[in-house]
């Protein structure tokens, strides 16, 4: 019964030596090997576009042994071979179309441009700018630019690729280059301090300009009319430590020249309420007033001092899901995502800040982020909506007695003030030392007297090492810190003043009290003052003496 049923298929096999000729042995390592190389190839790759990598190893791994066991199990040679071809050769196609969506043109592959490329291989330069896209741009519409074929364009966009590697290195948070003379002059703003690079040739900065309005949707022509456009730049292997930015381009003609001027927000940027340097002191007193959904909140400080940075923390502390939450900005430094963010237009002037923001009341939305007090009207607004609703007032002031006083003054009504307001905020921002390069010291005694902080002589301050304190190399040349490329400061927090308008203190305000008798009730509730505060970042190790006091100096 058994050879009955066995003799036919034996039959029907190959002859010996036809499914093992060497021929087809060849085609089959050779096709295994390509699996193989194809299969580590997108292991790496999919780091690089930021793929799930376990994802697409498992599916490109998975195709190709159902196709090789087909192969190895089919007694039909070539119908063996199409079945791995429909298996493992779709898997591999879906990969490449997935990726080269990922990546900009110059990095995608089995594309006819990518063809085009390794055809060209002989012409080292073109490889050699193709072949380095030190950052990944992104243009307002959403596409990736290709490099330009002309010598010109080529020589400006490598400048643009040079620029924006160099300033995203840096950590610059701001940049303007100005078009003036024979040569752009090109600066920095680095944890708030202004920094000079290099100027670039005229000819070849008027090309990287024209590239950067470009590609950020603007007009490369208009030199004279106000623009606004921007962009992304990515930076890094591909990995989960890339840097990547949203530049907001500014072009507006000046007495000086063409001004460009750039502001590259990274995601870094966008804090929580307990990363942005407040002490457990003053969080643990602030949160549940946040947490609140009624009263007001006013966080003030002097010009680029991260008030709307931490607005903008306060607002992400609540559900956007849950809550209805606005904002009214004179102009909006970010995105939150799920806030509906009102920028103000004036309208020709027809149309007043308090205005604008009395039609957003009558929405009833839950929470509002007010960025700036632009008039009297604004803050009378604000503290009448406080009573029921969630509201956080930016106001331009030194501290947050100064801010007080500021409000007050323009509400007019102390007892709606003392009614509705539940916190002023004063605030700066202060370098932080570079940990990979700072030095230690022993602090005077009568210092740490005068700045009250413990007796702790075992504990060292730190401050920036000096210029005889920078190791050389054997040639003499100095060796830059590769963290904060040699300024001794890596990164800012923000030192506060924090007034809890606690009962005492609502009844100060509401009989009209000054703001002497006001200050001195909140230091008999242990209030730290900003010089205070930012002494006990340079306990911590966080900052330097010299950094608090450059900042909290009066203005």
């Amino acid at each position: 019964m058994l050879e009955s049923i066995l003799l036919p298929l034996l039959a029907e096999l190959p002859q010996r030596g036809y499914y093992f000729h060497p021929a087809k042995i060849v085609v089959f390592v050779l096709l295994l090997a390509i699996w193989w190389y194809a299969w580590a190839w997108i292991d790496k790759d999919s780091v690089k576009v930021r793929s799930n990598r376990p994802q697409w190893t498992a599916l490109i791994g998975a195709a190709a042994m159902i196709g090789v066991l087909g192969w190895l199990f089919i007694p039909v040679w070539i119908a063996g071979f199409l079945v791995y071809l429909f298996t493992f050769g779709p898997a591999l196609t879906v990969y490449v179309v997935f990726r080269n969506r990922r990546v900009s043109p110059s990095q995608t592959v089995l594309t006819p441009a990518h063809l085009k490329r390794l055809m060209e291989r002989k012409a080292p330069s073109d490889e050699a700018v193709h072949a380095k896209d030190r950052v990944r741009i992104k243009g307002a519409d959403g596409k990736f630019p290709a490099w330009p074929t002309d010598p010109v364009q080529h020589e400006g966009f490598q400048a643009l690729q040079d620029l924006l590697f160099d300033a995203l290195w840096r950590r610059a948070s701001e940049m303007d280059v100005l078009l003036t003379g024979q040569q752009a002059a090109i600066r920095y703003k680095i944890d708030g301090v202004v920094r000079e690079r290099e100027p670039v040739p005229r000819p070849q900065a008027d090309v990287m300009v024209a590239h950067l309005k470009r590609i950020g949707g603007m007009d490369p022509d208009e030199i004279r009319r106000p623009q606004e456009g921007r962009l992304t730049g990515t930076i890094g292997a591909g990995g989960s430590g890339d840097k990547k930015v949203e530049v907001r381009i500014k072009s507006f003609g000046s007495t000086q020249g063409h001004r460009i001027h750039c502001a590259l927000l990274a995601e870094e940027s966008r804090f929580r309420v307990n990363e942005l340097g407040l002490t457990k002191s003053q969080f643990d007193r602030l949160g549940p007033l946040i947490e609140q959904l009624q009263g007001l909140i006013v966080v003030c400080g002097i010009k680029e001092s991260g008030v709307t940075g931490t607005l903008y923390a306060c607002v992400r502390a609540h559900d956007a899901f849950m809550r209805n939450i606005h904002t009214v900005e004179l102009a909006k430094a970010m995105d939150i995502d799920n806030v509906t963010q009102h920028v103000f237009d004036g309208r020709g002037g027809q149309v007043s800040f308090s205005r604008q923001l009395q039609s957003v009341f009558r929405t009833d939305p839950d929470i509002v982020m007010v960025g700036d007090c632009a008039d009297r009207e604004t803050a009378v607004l604000c503290a009448e909506y406080a009573e029921q609703k969630k509201v956080y007032l930016g106001i331009g002031a030194k501290d947050s007695f100064d801010g007080l006083r500021r409000l007050m003054e323009m509400v007019g009504d102390n007892r709606l003030i003392a009614k509705s307001l539940n916190a002023v905020l004063g605030q700066r921002l202060i370098r932080k030392l570079c940990v990979n390069c700072r030095k230690g010291y022993r602090p005077d005694a009568e210092l740490l007297k005068k700045a009250n902080l413990p007796m702790d002589q075992n504990r060292p301050f730190y401050r920036p090492p000096n210029r005889n304190e920078v190791e050389v190399d054997k040639q003499g040349n100095p060796i830059v810190c590769p963290v904060c490329q040699g300024s001794g400061y890596h990164g800012r927090t923000g030192i506060f003043e924090v007034l809890i308008i606690s009962d005492p203190i609502r009844e100060l305000i509401a009989k009209g009290a000054s703001l002497t008798a006001i200050k001195a009730q909140a230091r008999k509730e242990k209030l730290a003052i900003l010089q205070e505060t930012g002494l006990q970042k340079v306990y911590e190790g966080v900052s330097s003496i010299n950094e608090v006091l450059r900042v909290t100096k009066d203005e």
